[in-house]
């Protein structure tokens, strides 16, 4: 009896896979995928391109200014190296004033007498004006405040003393050289208004007044300088001296941070020369492919 089952159906054979048309293709192991093709941009019409050249000619303007300052501070003659060249002729002038200013001899003085201060007396309240009384030798000085008010009605500010009585020129001794005699007056008549300051804080803070003062407690000599101190030990010959000194060392300073920002800005501009080449060829290349010329300009580069 035959072997078969004739409720299967027999199994067709499956046809084979068509190969693909065409020669086979070698595979590259580790190639890459070419680029597509880049596709062709419009052509620019006439208005377009005079913009863009106006435009790169513009660029190029600036451009070449950049390449010509750059070139200038490559050259050891340039206006950085002039511009420092006249700070250290500042520097040098300023120096020379410091130098002199040390050198100074010391002010004409005169060693005043111990001519008593006496009769003082200080008054003072909170809501009330200040009043200082003193003697220098026979000449009597009075000070008055004027206070300021406020819109109440209360003293808010201690006013400045307002000189009622006493000339300090009649204090100067009269054995002071008639060369001297102004300058120690002038020296006698601010110190007097330190002095009768002094004399109101204190009765204000109630301190005691000072005891036994004289002539030389208002214008000692100044062993630094020569000149006259004043009540505070103050000596404003030294004040003017040290303070001509801090003008002449901000003069100096100021001009030592120019000299250095000249030659920083000089290296700078040094260092830009090859970068604005660059860019100045990339211009040139882009007016060529527009078919322009550089606006004319033959200069060799």
């Amino acid at each position: 009896m035959p072997n078969w089952r004739f409720w299967e159906k027999p199994t067709q054979p499956s046809s084979p896979a068509q190969p693909p048309s065409g020669p086979p293709r070698a595979a590259i192991v580790g190639s890459r995928p070419r680029p597509p093709k880049p596709t062709p941009s419009a052509p620019m019409d006439e208005a377009t391109r005079e913009r863009r050249i106006a435009e790169l000619r513009r660029r190029r303007e600036a451009i070449l200014f950049d390449v010509e300052r750059a070139e200038l501070a490559r050259q050891p003659e340039n206006p950085w190296q002039e511009r420092i060249a006249l700070l250290d002729e500042a520097l040098e002038t300023v120096e020379a004033d410091r130098q002199h200013l040390a050198a100074r001899p010391p002010a004409p003085t005169y060693p005043v007498p111990a001519i008593p201060i006496t009769d003082i007396r200080a008054t003072a309240a909170e809501q009330e004006p200040a009043e200082v009384g003193f003697r220098v030798g026979d000449e009597p000085f009075v000070f008055a405040e004027e206070p300021d008010w406020d819109e109440r009605g209360g003293a808010v500010v201690r006013g400045q003393l307002r000189q009622r009585a006493g000339d300090a020129a009649r204090t100067v001794p009269p054995e002071v050289p008639p060369e001297l005699r102004a300058a120690l007056a002038q020296h006698l008549a601010d110190s007097i208004v330190t002095f009768a300051t002094d004399l109101r804080d204190r009765a204000l803070a109630g301190e005691a007044l000072p005891v036994a003062p004289t002539l030389v407690d208002l214008a000692g000599q100044c062993p630094a300088c020569g000149g006259w101190r004043d009540w505070h030990g103050r000596c404003p010959v030294c004040t003017q001296r040290t303070w001509e000194e801090q003008q002449l060392h901000t003069e100096a300073e100021r001009l030592r941070r120019e000299r250095a920002k000249e030659a920083e800005e000089r290296h700078r501009w040094a260092e830009r020369l090859p970068i604005a080449r660059k860019r100045l060829a990339d211009v040139d290349a882009d007016l060529a492919a527009l078919g322009a010329a550089p606006d004319g300009d033959t200069r060799a580069r």
